[in-house]
């Protein structure tokens, strides 16, 4: 057994489990990579895809080996309340967890919306330990949740059962000075990685070191899927101009492609 990915056997050692990613559209993502991966290897496998507690979570069953992939959608992992107030981001609250602890891998994602203002914001007040406010410093706000988040795992997963991964942080490329090109303002005409001898010029992002710091003080095993620094140099993975938005998307990851990378990873993670 060696550490390429091999769907068919993927399916074998996981049969009759349930594997749930957590998180926003880059959760998506990777869900979607693997999905394709997993049927790639079994392409006459009988599939049903539903949609489960009340449509929150998408579901793709392999039905010959009783796999669940899974997809639950959050955009913090923290709870945000509809209130007489408007919405409320609750730092400290975490209620979805009864719906993840049960699942045998847990693949969790967050930190795309946290700095999100203006429409795109989906709250209107932050709540901190009862504290009611209308903005805080958003790295804060992602430590604080990111940290419920730990706390959680600690007093409510059963490890022994359950494998908790954490997909690190993506990157995107919106600014080419990031990758020693000034003056480019998206990855629309980037054909090639980024090819330089040294590191990637401007190093990790801040939210990158903020997630393995509360990784490292969780008591029970997380395992961090280490994607950043790996993604950085993928300025030509995008979907950039090709998606159905009609956009410029430097955010997310052509499937096949990056989003493969992070699943053989998982495999190598998983089968470890």
């Amino acid at each position: 057994m060696n550490d390429r990915f091999n769907g068919e056997y993927f399916l074998k050692r996981f049969k009759g489990k349930k594997i749930m990613f957590i998180g926003d559209s880059l959760s998506l993502n990777i869900w979607q990579s693997l999905i394709c991966m997993l049927h790639a290897a079994v392409p006459n496998s009988r599939i049903i895809k539903q949609g489960l507690n009340n449509n929150t979570i998408s579901a793709v069953t392999f039905q010959d080996y009783k796999i669940s992939v899974m997809l639950f959608h959050s955009l913090y992992l923290v709870d945000v309340d509809e209130e007489k107030i408007g919405r409320v981001l609750k730092l400290n609250s975490m209620r979805n967890g009864d719906h993840w602890k049960n699942n045998d891998v847990l693949v969790f994602n967050t930190w795309l919306w946290w700095y999100r203002r203006g429409l795109k914001q989906q709250w209107d007040y932050v709540n901190d330990e009862g504290r009611i406010t209308k903005d805080i410093d958003r790295m804060t706000a992602f430590r604080t949740a990111l940290t419920t988040w730990a706390k959680w795992v600690d007093s409510d997963v059963d490890t022994n059962r359950t494998k908790v991964i954490f997909q690190g942080i993506s990157p995107s490329h919106y600014n080419g000075t990031e990758w020693n090109e000034p003056g480019v303002r998206n990855c629309f005409k980037e054909m090639e990685p980024f090819n330089g001898s040294s590191a990637y010029p401007v190093g990790l992002p801040e939210a990158a070191y903020v997630v393995k710091d509360v990784i490292s003080n969780i008591k029970k095993p997380v395992h961090l899927l280490d994607i950043t620094a790996l993604s950085q140099l993928r300025k030509d993975a995008h979907p950039s101009s090709y998606n159905a938005f009609k956009g410029m998307d430097c955010t997310h990851w052509c499937v096949a492609g990056l989003t493969d990378t992070w699943n053989q990873l998982l495999y190598a993670a998983l089968l470890s």
